[in-house]
Formats: C-alpha cells, sequence, structure tokens
C-alpha cells in the first residue's frame, strides 16, 4: 500500500514543470492575440486603400488566431461590402453587435450597418426597376413579338412557332446551298464535256483530252446527286415556312406545352 502512493519529490518535480510552462503559455497565448490585433490594422489599412480582398483575408486571420477579438467581424464586413456581398456584410454586423452588447467598442461600426442596409434597399429597388421595364414586345427589334400575356398559353404556342420556322428557314439555307453548289457541278461537267468533244474530235487518242472528258463526267454526277439532295431540302422547307405562316404550330413539333407545378412549361 505504501508503494503505490505517489512519490512526493515526483509531485514536486511535476509542480514545478507547471509552473515554469505557465508563463510559456502566457507568453504564447499574448503572441497570438498581438498578432491577430496585427492583421486587424493590416485589415484597416487595406479597407482604406480599397483593397477589399486582402482586408478580408486580414480580417479572417485575425478571427482564426484570436476569435474573442470581434472587431475583426466588424472589419470583416466591411471587406464584404467593398466585394459586393452586402447580405453576409449585414449579417456579420449584427452579430458583432449581439456580441458586444452594443457599438460601444467601435461606435463607427453602427453606422456602417445603416450604410450596408441602405445599399441593400436600393439594390432591392433597382431590382424592382428592372422588373418593371416593359416586356420584350415593346423592343424594337422584337417588334413582330404579339401582346401576349407573358407565360400563357398563346405566348407558348407563338414560341412553338417561332422555333418550327426556324428549323423549316435552316433547312431551306442548306437545300439552297447544296442546290446551288449542285448547280454549279452540272454547268462545269457539262462544259467539260462540250469542251473535250470538240477536242476530241482533231485528236482523238490524246490522254488529256479523255482525263478531262472523264473528271466533266464525274462532275456531272456529283451535281446531279447533290442537286437531288438540296432541291427537296429547299422545297419542303419554303412549302413548310408557307403552312405554319398560313396554319399556326403544326404537328409533329419537337417542342410541346407541359403543365407543371409552377403552370406552363416550353419542352424541346
Amino acid at each position: 500500500m505504501i508503494d503505490s502512493m505517489p512519490n512526493p519529490r515526483s509531485i514536486a518535480a511535476l509542480l514545478l514543470l507547471f509552473s515554469l510552462a505557465l508563463p510559456t503559455l502566457a507568453s504564447a497565448q499574448g503572441g497570438t492575440e498581438e498578432e491577430a490585433r496585427r492583421q486587424l490594422i493590416f485589415a484597416q489599412d487595406e479597407i482604406d486603400g480599397e483593397n477589399f480582398q486582402k482586408a478580408l483575408t486580414s480580417a479572417e486571420s485575425a478571427l482564426r488566431l484570436h476569435p474573442p477579438l470581434y472587431e475583426a467581424m466588424a472589419y470583416k464586413a466591411l471587406a464584404l461590402e467593398g466585394l459586393g456581398d452586402l447580405k453576409v456584410a449585414e449579417s456579420l454586423l449584427i452579430t458583432y453587435r449581439e456580441l458586444r452588447g452594443g457599438w460601444e467598442n467601435l461606435p463607427q461600426a453602427e453606422g456602417d450597418l445603416e450604410r450596408v442596409q441602405s445599399k441593400m434597399g436600393e439594390r432591392m429597388r433597382r431590382l424592382e426597376s428592372l422588373a418593371a421595364l416593359p416586356p420584350f414586345e415593346d423592343v424594337k427589334e422584337l417588334d413582330d413579338m404579339p401582346s401576349f400575356p407573358e407565360g400563357s398559353e398563346d405566348f407558348l404556342q407563338w414560341l412553338v412557332l417561332r422555333q418550327q420556322i426556324d428549323t423549316a428557314r435552316t433547312r431551306m439555307h442548306v437545300g439552297g446551298g447544296l442546290l446551288g453548289g449542285g448547280i454549279a457541278l452540272l454547268v462545269g461537267g457539262g462544259v467539260a464535256l462540250g469542251v473535250t468533244s470538240a477536242l476530241s474530235k482533231d485528236d482523238p487518242n490524246n490522254a488529256n483530252i479523255e482525263a478531262f472528258y472523264a473528271g466533266g463526267v464525274g462532275s456531272l454526277f456529283s451535281g446531279a446527286a447533290i442537286t437531288l439532295v438540296g432541291l427537296p431540302l429547299t422545297v419542303s422547307g419554303g412549302a413548310r415556312i408557307a403552312r405554319l405562316k398560313a396554319g399556326g404550330v403544326a404537328t409533329g413539333s419537337q417542342a410541346r406545352i407541359e403543365a407543371t407545378r409552377r403552370g406552363l412549361a416550353l419542352r424541346f
């Protein structure tokens, strides 16, 4: 039983070591707090110089080094205000006020909060003014847009019609390009055949004339094939545009209107 009792000398040694460590710990804590305050000064200087990103970094460093330094929240809020994040800036200033029980330690923060809230109100007013702008139908570039209520079924049907017309117009333009290229090849091949036929009468065994003749034949076949592709595209695209403009939205479109929980939706 006596052997299990702690040695008085060991207890004394531990107490001595603890007493020696206390000043070191206190010194380390004091150094951390001092560095946090230095970072807070850096943050203030950067805010004065409108270097808000650097100010934000310094304020966050101060909070990380010494969390009870609540004034760093206020400077972080000012940095965020400069960066345009007004909502978080307001939240930080209100949190600072609650933690400190008022503005006694940093009186100017009260004015900072009022300024941030004023900016938020101004931003909301600008958004409301944008929402009150005339609808797209009043814009000159879209003067063909009908005056349907926004989001109505008639408006969505009009969008479907526009999508179909644009698709048909693209098909017609592609077909027109192919048709033009095919006709050019047909004309070129016909000219080549005519010229080589005339030259072959004088020199029937000329290899160059035979090569040009073969090239002309190839151009004729290529032109005919391309024309057969381009002509239907051009005709069908033009006919579809005419039908859509005359009779409204055609059937079989990839665009459709669906009813959702939020209202009508246009699907493609």
